[in-house]
């Protein structure tokens, strides 16, 4: 669970929650600030419209009946419908109508924060009014009341504001707080982003550059994410193929070598007989015999790694007793043991169960083992062959010599030996290939002056009994 943590997709997670949560509430507060802006000015604009037409009414009350009775009804009427207050004065300054019924007496000298407009009758001024923005019973319970709009308002005095303009200011405070918020996001999004994608980018270059045969190319490995594990991958992988291309570049090398002198061989004993140096005996053509065996057990050998190695290489595998596979191939070797002097010693300890194997394939791997074995262990010397059941999923054998181990290919301990006796080293590859391919391990160990000893694992599959 603690991994997740530190993955590209939680990261990714984080990026796109973190950039919708600012670009939200970059929308939230833009679109509340401009939604009150709005509300705000489309209230007095609503309370200036209706202002002016109260002052019209009243206006229109004097000149129809040439003074103020029966005002104070009309007045009651309006500010109910309109729900704000309004007073009126006569041209003294004494309150004629007032929207909240107060009839007792006052005078302009007792609203002094209040803003009057004057009310004209022709050219006389017969009286003033003064509008509130607000029921002050209702609401504040104190306000300053409007005055009469100024020439500039007087084209649309008697129209109030359409909600329609409400509705278009929010959508202009959300589409500017969309882009806003998206170019937030965008350069949010790539400052989290820069790191992966700089990463990314590096293994591109790489990736193109190993492409074209650069095998030294690797990348920096940061962070526990799958980026950084994308990136071990691709150094794990380049070092592969490096190291690949070196044995490949050595094998090569190692072939042609191989190759040389038994053909230049072949070739000399050719030319002398053609020129009559050499007679086409029987020893001549054992020679040249000998020198084209060593070629065809080397093309087979090179055959055989190849196939080991390719990808759709299939074993055999059936139940089938490794004893008996033991004792084969140690019953073909003694002749070739004796013929060397050295004493070849078979010891299976107990009886072993069968196991799901290729048998060819582990005799031949057997055969390797002993021939390396017997090739180099000194006349008058031993090898044992021995084999037990390890524990409940593994069977060993062992072959132990004078050998210093190694796996690498062509490698032949003493180079003064003949190729004819010393063999192309290719065994010792072949078999662990082929061990590994049943799912087992060979292993070798190795002391100055002791020997060698190999170590073949395989797993115990029992068979039916």
């Amino acid at each position: 669970m603690t991994s997740w943590f530190y993955s590209l997709q939680f990261r990714l997670i984080v990026g796109f929650a973190l950039v919708l949560a600012v670009a939200l509430g970059s929308v939230s507060v833009y679109a509340g600030y401009a939604a009150r802006q709005e509300v705000d000015s489309l209230r007095i604009d609503t309370d200036r419209a209706r202002a002016f037409r109260l002052e019209e009414t009243v206006s229109d009350f004097y000149s129809t009946n040439k003074g103020w009775a029966g005002l104070q009804s009309v007045i009651e009427r309006a500010g109910f419908l309109s729900g704000r207050e309004v007073l009126v004065l006569d041209e003294v300054g004494d309150v004629v109508a007032d929207s909240r019924g107060n009839r007792g007496h006052r005078n302009r000298a007792d609203l002094p924060k209040h803003r009057f407009s004057p009310i004209m009758f022709g050219d006389r001024r017969v009286g003033e009014v003064a509008i509130g923005s607000e029921d002050a019973s209702q609401r504040r319970g104190g306000f300053e009341l409007l005055g009469r709009p100024g020439p500039e308002d007087a084209v649309d005095r008697f129209l109030e504001p359409p909600l329609s303009r409400f509705a278009q200011a929010i959508h202009q405070s959300l589409l500017w707080a969309g882009l806003i918020a998206g170019a937030g996001g965008i350069l949010l999004v790539s400052l989290v982003s820069r790191r992966t994608l700089t990463s990314v980018r590096e293994l591109k270059s790489a990736a193109l550059q190993l492409g074209l045969g650069d095998l030294s190319q690797r990348v920096p490995a940061r962070g526990r994410d799958e980026i950084g594990q994308l990136g071990r991958t691709f150094n794990s992988m380049a070092d592969g193929l490096e190291s690949a291309e070196r044995q490949r570049r050595h094998m090569v090398a190692d072939v042609a070598h191989e190759l040389r002198t038994p053909l230049s061989n072949i070739q000399g004993y050719v030319e002398a007989v053609r020129d009559g140096l050499l007679e086409p005996d029987s020893a001549t053509l054992g020679t040249i015999h000998q020198q084209v065996v060593y070629l065809s057990g080397l093309v087979e050998d090179l055959r055989l790694l190849a196939e080991t190695e390719a990808a759709d290489f299939r074993l055999n595998r059936k139940p089938a007793s490794l004893e008996e596979a033991i004792r084969r191939s140690v019953e073909a070797f003694r002749p070739r043991a004796d013929a060397e002097g050295v004493d070849l010693v078979a010891g299976i300890e107990g009886e072993l169960p069968l196991v799901n194997i290729d048998r060819t394939r582990i005799e031949q791997v057997v055969g390797n083992l002993l021939e390396n074995a017997i090739r180099h262990t000194p006349s008058g010397g031993r090898v044992t062959i021995s084999a037990k059941v390890e524990d409940a999923a593994t069977v060993a054998v062992t072959v132990a010599d004078t050998l210093p181990f190694v796996f690498e290919r062509f490698y032949r301990v003493d180079p003064s030996r003949a190729r004819a006796t010393g063999g192309a080293g290719l065994g010792l590859t072949i078999a662990k290939q082929l061990v590994e391919a049943h799912g087992g391990a060979l292993r070798a160990s190795s002391a100055e002056g002791e020997g060698s000893e190999f170590r073949l694992e395989l797993p115990l599959e029992r068979g039916p009994d």
